[in-house]
């Protein structure tokens, strides 16, 4: 990281965070690993902030890709468009509801992020699910992701960073 060159142009309160948080963030792991030593700053601190960065990167990148999701580009893209195009996923009900149904209420949660707590979102869901239906609009996306290790593997591998053509919406 070397804040230089034009892209940082008037970035220079932005940089001065940046570099400050990232020498707090250094202070803090070089004096975890002096109390703790190697071994337990990797059991206390380091193992459990990989697994809650993989879950939450995973998370947040599988709901809002699918096979079919479509990318809009310029005035054809509207915030509903864009809410109908993440996924709620199952991963099970564990993890649904360890995740306080988050994952499998992820549509809901875009469309009205301000006024449905994450409490209601599966009762939240299930009405907009009926409501769609009685309504007949098909764009509710839900997909079944139990093997979620394996769906973000087949995703890395596979798909991600293409978008194929025919699920690109061009301006009207």
């Amino acid at each position: 990281f070397i804040p230089v060159g034009r892209m940082w142009e008037g970035e220079g309160e932005k940089v001065k965070r940046g570099l400050v948080s990232s020498g707090v963030t250094a202070g803090y792991v070089f004096g975890m690993w002096n109390l703790l030593g190697g071994f337990g700053f990797f059991n206390v601190i380091f193992g459990p902030w990989l697994v809650m960065s993989f879950w939450l990167f995973m998370v947040t990148y599988l709901q809002h890709h699918s096979e079919d999701g479509k990318v809009y580009e310029g005035s054809s893209w509207s915030f509903v468009k864009g809410a109908f195009e993440t996924v709620d996923r199952d991963y099970g009900e564990f993890w649904n509801e360890l995740s306080h149904n988050m994952m499998d209420g992820h549509v809901l949660h875009h469309l009205f992020f301000e006024g449905v707590p994450h409490y209601n979102l599966k009762q939240g869901t299930e009405e907009l699910k009926s409501f769609l239906k009685e309504e007949g609009m098909d764009i509710y996306k839900f997909e079944e992701t139990e093997d979620f290790v394996g769906t973000i593997w087949k995703m890395w591998n596979e798909k991600w960073f293409f978008v194929e053509e025919r699920n690109v919406v061009r301006e009207e």
